[in-house]
């Protein structure tokens, strides 16, 4: 019993050492804006740092957590159509805007 409550006090605390480490980061970010406007390749190497820093919090996270932090992917390009088995078909009834899917045999 008392090891449990330990492990959570120690999970409990590298979580609020994670929370700190992003008010930390936060503020460095806040003090780079400047020279970052100024010079592309400060702005291109303080955002490879950052990334860095976030996938390291984010795999401790998980570890610490259990549970999967993962970030929404951004999918860039034309989705491609829907398609259906060929047993599977779209038909239009007369008089009725909805299209219908029936199974063929």
């Amino acid at each position: 019993m008392q090891t449990d409550m330990m492990e959570r006090e120690a999970r409990a605390a590298i979580l609020f050492s994670l929370a700190k480490s992003q008010q930390a980061l936060a503020r460095i970010l806040d003090s780079m804006a400047d020279v970052v406007d100024s010079s592309p390749e400060s702005a291109k190497l303080l955002r490879d740092n950052v990334r860095s820093l976030t996938d390291l919090q984010e795999t401790i996270a998980e570890t610490v957590t259990g549970l999967a932090w993962r970030r929404r992917v951004k999918r860039r390009g034309t989705p491609a159509e829907p398609w259906l088995q060929a047993s599977v078909a779209l038909i239009r009834c007369k008089g009725d805007d909805d299209a219908r899917l029936i199974r063929g045999r």
